[in-house]
């Protein structure tokens, strides 16, 4: 990997227009796919923020199922993996066992309200985020969890913020420390918690960002994979704010646009997504010819546990069949291929350099 990001050319702040990118990424070529695994601990998503206590990371030892399935079907596996996982010594050691896997990359998450330092402060939704943190807090978090990953012998070069949030100071810090992706962007949404994120004007198109402190060095904003069946994705983002937000929501018209099919909002989330849904927003993206694939699913949701995803094995076991209907349908399409999230962000940086003639 260290000979390949020096290979590169990483340039200067080159305006990016999606155009080229997205000609050049799509032209006769597969579209990259990526599954990344929120690595963390396991708790009742309903109690109080654990801090302390109120945790386990046992899940962890699910993960080599997971990766035998992925492995079976050719895919490639981000885990982005969190302080308290790299913490337990089993967790640490499963965590250890994958990154020796070729087909493996182990990226960085951080989850602030666990991660030291931590204060006397009651945790509040606000401070869940990474991005409402004081500066100076929130860079003693990463900078705890990137040493964490060297003590361990792993050197992160992507990452993803819990709760998918990042901001401008996340970011300062990854490009100091020559990181190539951050994947905490989750286009078309937000949440109603205090401080959430704001992705509602974001789409699918990936971002090559500069940060203030390291002007000649990029950094790849790789968004999940959250979209609508039709197209233009704006419009149809604003019409579900209107009605999940007005009185039209009472007469279900979001139902009913849905089942007669006339447009369907999909989040390529194996906890909560179908593979009949998946497999018709792969159809039209593959058509539409989109830059990339960004898969999810949290580790606690790959064992039984106080998740609400897996609170039963039936549950853990209808995620497990779904990845494995989408991970068949994609190993026998021409139109995929995979890719870790780093590899992802290297081949973008390429693309950009070949649509700007480089």
């Amino acid at each position: 990997m260290a000979s390949e990001m020096s290979e590169l050319r990483w340039g200067g702040p080159t305006p990016l227009t999606d155009k080229p990118l997205a000609q050049c990424c799509s032209a006769g070529r597969p579209i990259p796919y990526v599954i990344t695994v929120d690595t963390e601990e396991e708790w009742d998503w309903t109690a109080p923020w654990p801090v302390h206590d109120g945790y386990t990371v046992t899940n962890a030892q699910s993960l080599p199922r997971f990766q035998a399935l992925c492995e079976r079907y050719g895919a490639k596996v981000t885990y982005f993996v969190n302080h308290a996982v790299l913490a337990d010594r089993r967790a640490r050691e499963v965590i250890l066992d994958l990154a020796g896997n070729p087909n493996v990359e182990i990226g960085m998450h951080i989850h602030p309200w666990n991660t030291p330092p931590l204060s006397d402060e009651p945790v509040t939704t606000y401070s869940t985020f990474l991005h409402n943190l004081p500066e100076e807090l929130a860079r003693s978090k990463l900078e705890n969890t990137y040493l964490q990953f060297r003590e361990a012998g792993l050197v992160a070069t992507s990452f993803r913020g819990g709760r998918y949030s990042c901001g401008d100071v996340g970011q300062r810090f990854l490009a100091e420390r020559r990181f190539v992706v951050d994947a905490s962007v989750c286009p078309f949404s937000t949440w109603p918690d205090e401080g959430a994120p704001d992705y509602r004007r974001r789409d699918l198109q990936p971002r090559r960002v500069f940060c203030a402190n390291v002007p000649s060095y990029p950094l790849w904003e790789i968004p999940l994979t959250l979209a609508f069946t039709r197209r233009p994705w704006q419009f149809w983002r604003w019409w579900y704010h209107l009605v999940e937000r007005s009185l039209l929501r009472y007469f279900r018209i979001i139902g009913f646009f849905e089942r007669v099919g006339v447009v369907r909002r999909v989040w390529l989330n194996f906890e909560c997504e179908s593979y009949a849904n998946m497999l018709l927003l792969l159809k039209r993206l593959a058509r539409w010819g989109v830059s990339h694939v960004c898969f999810t699913v949290h580790s606690s949701s790959l064992a039984v546990g106080p998740n609400p995803y897996a609170r039963t094995q039936e549950s853990v076991e209808r995620i497990y069949r779904t990845v494995e209907a989408v991970l068949q349908y994609l190993s026998h399409s021409c139109d995929f291929t995979p890719l870790t999230v780093t590899h992802l962000g290297l081949y973008l940086e390429e693309a950009f350099h070949e649509s700007a003639g480089n």
